[in-house]
């Protein structure tokens, strides 16, 4: 009898030792738990600047660029007077006709485009007009692009760019789009001629870093309410020729 308990009891301690070892195996088999991935899916604010350890040393200047610096921010006079709206940007190619608003704290870029403290105006030669704006809005956790700022990336060679006041319309052809950090501040300092620059937060729904749209001014026009304001070379050279006096025949 004492053989059979003992037996019995043998039989039940392996029996146990047999279920946690199969549970310690099912345990270790499976994959880890991984962490909930986290998304920024709207773009951060615009950072503030901080000052260079080191300033670079001053550029050459070009006949255009009116005396500005080209190394470093600095607020102008004329942009210390700026009135939020009394600017507006057209982008034709892009259906976008809205107004600069005066800075570009989180408040203001929640209303549209804003006008960066360290900006200039088109009237001033050699300044660069540079304006933020938001790339996307997220409404019931969807992306979507009412923003004027969405398609930026698709401009290229041959499109306008204007900003309009009051008495004149300043137009801007396209140069180049690139992406930069968000601690990069150069895009907004002062190249060496009359620029528009653009910066919005890339790539969409991540928004980690900057793409930067620069523009060139080729003429300034009075506002005068006639103007048509093409999209593109293409389109004005097309509406010059149009308007053109068919020759004479013989």
């Amino acid at each position: 009898m004492k053989r059979t308990v003992l037996a019995v009891a043998a039989f039940v301690a392996a029996a146990a030792a047999l279920i946690v070892a199969g549970v310690v195996f099912w345990y270790n088999s499976q994959p880890p738990v991984l962490p909930t991935p986290q998304y920024t899916v709207r773009p951060s604010a615009t950072p503030s600047p901080t000052p260079s350890a080191a300033p670079t040393p001053a550029p050459t200047l070009t006949p255009d660029d009116g005396g500005l610096p080209q190394d470093k921010l600095f607020i102008t006079e004329a942009r210390e007077g700026y009135e939020s709206g009394s600017l507006s940007l057209q982008i034709p190619r892009l259906d976008v006709d809205a107004p600069v608003l005066d800075g570009t704290d989180e408040a203001t870029l929640l209303q549209g485009l804003g006008l960066y403290e360290y900006a200039q105006l088109p009237g001033e030669t050699g300044g660069n007009v540079s304006i933020a704006g938001h790339r996307n809005w997220v409404r019931n956790g969807q992306i979507t692009d009412d923003v004027p700022f969405y398609y930026l990336d698709t401009l290229t060679d041959g499109d306008f760019l204007y900003l309009t006041d009051e008495t004149h319309i300043y137009q801007y052809l396209w140069e180049k789009s690139y992406v930069v950090e968000p601690s990069d501040w150069s895009p907004i300092y002062c190249h060496g001629d009359s620029t528009l620059t653009l910066t919005t937060c890339t790539p969409i729904g991540v928004a980690d870093h900057r793409l930067i749209i620069q523009a060139r001014l080729i003429r300034i026009l009075d506002n005068d309410g006639t103007f048509l304001y093409p999209a593109g070379s293409a389109e004005e050279l097309e509406a010059l020729s149009d308007a053109q006096p068919a020759p004479s025949a013989g």
